[in-house]
């Protein structure tokens, strides 16, 4: 087989891709410099096969082909005869060479943008299905659920005098089960409805004390149950008063929700929780403090993060601490754990009071 010879082949093999016409396009342009004057400065054409080569090339032969060009252009002084020195043609293709430089830098940068943009329609991809997944995987789950819960209530209805309190207690246990992994899915659902689209809001003017009390009263039963006492005060105020706020109300109601749960669910048997609201500055604090045996000061950074769980004996799905300060940022306030010196941990949300419509605030 004959081989070919000469530098000129030799050289443009970078440029070369087995059945594409970069090879076919740098041939060309080098004979066009050889049968052309030196001073007639053609070497930029060499950006055509380069802008080709750099669609797909990798970054290495890509500069490979640049260093080739650039040879190919200032060789064109020498070849086919060589040129009594002329400044103004060596600095024409010195020219041509920095262009062909800058063009390689850019096709480097397309790709990468390129990439970029493929990499991120990729992750969209993958969110919307795992947006789906959950939706559908959360839509099956809630449907048994919400069967069996108004089967065990219809059956404490239909048994309530003839079965006696056992089957009553039974149900009621039923029930709350039921209750509580209809809760979990709902939780699971917002936190990742929030992660893709943001917490949105609707704040109207509301009184902060009543919401409070509501899910105190709501929760009694299950704290009563677990022998727990829920105290509910106003700081240096020894009366009731109230705390006017401009915030979401069925989200607030799940912040004290979350945190009052949490509190039952960490407090020892016999303990006491401790609510405490009151106004701070332009706006208002709510302190609630359970009577557990605290946290590890190490693990109190990790536990507003996703499916952080203290023990996994505690019934939970390690996302209502996270849900809270969702719900807080999006309220523009704050939420901080610490320990207390006597036991126990307490959790502080400060919310700011914010624009209070007087045709909206209650009483």
């Amino acid at each position: 087989m004959n081989r070919a010879r000469g530098p000129l082949p030799r050289a443009i093999g970078p440029l070369a891709e087995p059945g594409s016409t970069v090879l076919i396009m740098t041939i060309a342009v080098a004979v066009v410099e050889v049968l052309t004057p030196t001073e007639v400065v053609l070497a930029y054409l060499y950006v055509i096969p380069l802008l080709r080569l750099g669609t797909t090339a990798q970054p290495r032969k890509l500069w490979a082909a640049t260093a080739v060009a650039c040879s190919l252009t200032l060789a064109n002084l020498l070849i086919p005869g060589p040129l009594l020195f002329d400044g103004a043609v060596l600095t024409n293709r010195l020219l041509v060479c920095g262009a062909l430089v800058l063009t390689a830098h850019q096709c480097l940068r397309i790709q990468a943008l390129q990439r970029q943009r493929l990499d991120l329609e990729g992750q969209l991809a993958v969110e919307d299905l795992r947006r789906d997944f959950v939706a559908t995987l959360a839509h099956d789950l809630k449907t048994p659920i919400l069967g069996t819960i108004a089967t065990t209530r219809s059956l404490a209805t239909a048994h309530q005098r003839s079965d006696g309190p056992l089957v009553a207690r039974a149900l009621a246990t039923i029930e709350r089960g039921q209750s509580r992994a209809l809760a979990q899915i709902q939780t699971l659902l917002e936190v990742y409805r929030n992660d893709a689209e943001g917490l949105v809001i609707q704040p109207v003017g509301l009184e902060f004390t009543g919401l409070v009390e509501e899910v105190i009263r709501e929760l009694s039963a299950l704290a009563e149950e677990r022998q727990l006492t829920l105290r509910l005060s106003f700081g240096h105020d020894t009366q009731w008063r109230p705390h006017r706020l401009h915030g979401d109300a069925a989200q607030l109601r799940r912040l004290v929700e979350n945190l009052l749960l949490n509190a039952i669910h960490h407090s020892l048997r016999g303990g006491q929780i401790q609510l405490v609201l009151e106004s701070r500055g332009a706006g208002h604090c709510l302190r609630i403090a359970d009577s557990g045996p605290g946290v590890p000061e190490q693990e109190i950074p990790n536990l507003f993060q996703r499916f952080t769980r203290l023990s996994e004996e505690r019934p939970g799905n390690g996302l209502g601490l996270y849900l809270c300060r969702q719900i807080v940022n999006a309220h523009g306030g704050t939420i901080v754990l610490r320990n207390r010196p006597a036991g126990g941990a307490e959790i502080e949300v400060l919310l700011p009071a914010g624009h209070q419509d007087p045709a909206t605030e209650p009483g």
